[in-house]
């Protein structure tokens, strides 16, 4: 089977959580017997030099990209006020990426063609002109929900009025260009009872991230002093927004018991005034070049995120690497988790707070979460399975688009 992979950003190196999501299923696919293609975008912030990619990455993906300035223009956001269309897509609808699929389309042919989240639905009609692909949406979250949950925690009556406008406009747009595919792929059952709640009837299957978990070892680490971590991408707005509610509702009770533990936030792009809270206990560092030597000595992951949607990578990487981790209910959506067991959920700062003590004071207790972290990690997401299982879906849609031509020819 023969499957193109429309990314909104080149998928190598796989160093957050989009990168991640999108180079471990292109992995899963090769490994299922797949044969892939990968076009993409290459923006300029996250700009990638294809000189320097691996020269096994190039043979096997043959990727082709196109270079794109998606930087928010302030007064082409001023201006999307007046129109009605979704600012968040239109930004990355351009006609040199029109030309490119309509060129890639024109010299191949294919199976499927996979759409890497909702930003890449803008070439389904250019896709239908030049291929008889089945056209499939790989969903990684329900982006408007994602505005709709920051619009709703939202302070300021300005800022507000705004979120919730975005909101709308995605939601009207991601309803009506989903009747456009002929399948969706979604990260996490919580997603797709939103699509089948909003009336969506194509078919569609659940297909988690997934991560080689050999490439995951567990470290032994040593518990002196404890050491809590947050790592994420801190241009991703929900990070921020949940960051900020860590420092201003849970650290406060942990200066305020004097505890002694160390805290490491890190993450791309990281707030300057982020960066001036640093001291010798709260640790606040920008990119990290290796995530998993970065956590390979802390043994607490906390994901305090209050808003956001699909599923958090990291939490992936950090149960494959033994962490306990400490997540609200909202962070761990689509996570397989059994709480208390392989994961510890805590939606107020009390709670925040009482999980983190109970980790860094009972030791054996906190190594008992993380040893079921692993086991979870392993049994539900190792990515060669869930490349089977994609694998198979397709195989069956291939066959149901043939017997339903054979039937047509018939009759």
């Amino acid at each position: 089977m023969k499957i193109l992979l429309v990314c909104l950003r080149f998928p190598f190196p796989p160093s957050d959580g989009g990168t991640i999501a999108m180079f471990n299923m292109a992995n899963a696919l090769i490994k299922a017997g797949a044969d892939v293609k990968i076009v993409s975008f290459n923006t300029k912030k996250h700009f990638v030099d294809l000189s320097k990619v691996p020269e096994y990455f190039i043979k096997t993906f043959k990727p082709e990209v196109v270079y794109l300035d998606a930087t928010v223009q302030p007064l082409n956001a001023l201006l999307n006020l007046f129109q009605n269309q979704s600012y968040n897509i239109s930004r990355f609808d351009t006609r040199e990426f029109h030309i490119g699929i309509k060129s890639i389309l024109e010299k191949e042919r294919f199976d499927i063609i996979q759409l890497e989240s909702l930003f890449m639905t803008p070439y389904i009609d250019a896709i239908r002109k030049n291929s008889d692909a089945l056209v499939v949406l790989r969903a990684h979250n329900v982006e408007y929900v994602i505005w709709e949950r920051l619009a709703a925690a939202a302070n300021n009556k300005l800022r507000k009025w705004y979120l919730n406008l975005l909101a709308t406009r995605l939601k009207t747009y991601e309803l009506k260009v989903i009747k456009k595919l002929d399948a969706i792929i979604a990260l996490t059952g919580d997603d797709m009872k939103t699509f089948k709640d909003s009336g969506c009837t194509l078919p569609m299957l659940v297909s988690p991230i997934g991560l080689d978990m050999e490439k995951y070892p567990v470290h032994k680490m040593g518990m002196e002093i404890p050491f809590v971590f947050h790592l994420g991408s801190m241009d991703w707005l929900p990070n921020i927004e949940g960051v900020s509610w860590f420092l201003d509702h849970v650290y406060p009770l942990i200066l305020q018991n004097k505890n002694s533990f160390k805290i490491f936030l890190a993450g791309k792009s990281m707030p300057e005034y982020f960066m001036k809270l640093a001291n010798d206990q709260l640790i606040v560092s920008g990119r990290i070049d290796d995530s998993k030597s970065f956590m390979a000595d802390k043994p607490i992951m906390i994901v305090p995120l209050l808003s956001g949607g699909g599923m958090r990578v990291k939490i992936i990487e950090g149960l494959a690497m033994g962490k306990t981790i400490i997540s609200t209910t909202i962070g761990a959506e689509g996570i397989k988790y059994t709480n208390k067991k392989n994961i510890l959920i805590a939606d107020s700062p009390e709670e925040f707070y009482s999980a983190i003590v109970k980790c860094t004071s009972d030791i054996k207790y906190c190594k008992e979460i993380g040893k079921n972290a692993r086991r979870l990690a392993v049994n539900v997401y190792e990515n060669e399975i869930i490349g089977k299982e994609l694998l198979h879906f397709y195989n069956s849609m291939k066959k149901k688009k043939s017997d339903t031509i054979q039937l047509a020819g018939r009759s």
